[in-house]
C-alpha cells in the first residue's frame, strides 16, 4: 500500500514569528511561498530561520549538501563583510557560497 504524504508547506505564521528578517521587509505570504517552493515545511523553515538563514534558496542549497540548520548556526568571521555571524546568515547574505558554508560546518575552527 502506497502512503501519500502532503507536500511540505510553510505558513505565514511561521514567517511572522521571525519578523522582518524572515520576510525581508516584504510580504510574509511571499516569503512563506518561497520557503514552500524550496520544499520546506513549517518545522524545517523555523529551524533554518533560527539559524539566521533568511533566504530559502540558500537554505535549500545547504540542505542539499547535507548541512543541518543547527550546523549552519555556527558563528564565523570567515567570508566577506568582516563581521561575525552564523554560517547560515553569511550564505543567505552572499558573503559565503553554499559550498563554502558547508565546508565550514565541517571545520573545527
Amino acid at each position: 500500500m502506497k502512503v501519500y504524504e502532503p507536500a511540505a508547506r510553510t505558513s505565514v505564521a511561521t514567517i511572522r514569528q521571525y519578523g522582518e528578517l524572515a520576510d525581508r521587509g516584504g510580504d510574509p505570504g511571499a516569503a512563506a511561498q518561497a520557503w514552500t517552493n524550496a520544499g520546506f515545511d513549517d518545522a524545517m523553515t523555523a529551524r533554518w530561520l533560527a539559524a539566521r538563514c533568511f533566504d530559502a534558496p540558500a537554505a535549500r542549497a545547504m540542505a542539499d549538501m547535507g548541512v543541518a540548520p543547527e550546523q549552519a548556526a555556527t558563528r564565523t568571521r570567515d567570508g566577506g563583510g568582516g563581521y561575525v555571524d552564523t554560517i547560515a546568515y553569511k550564505v543567505a547574505n552572499g558573503d559565503l557560497t553554499a559550498r563554502q558554508g558547508a565546508a565550514r560546518t565541517l571545520s573545527s575552527r
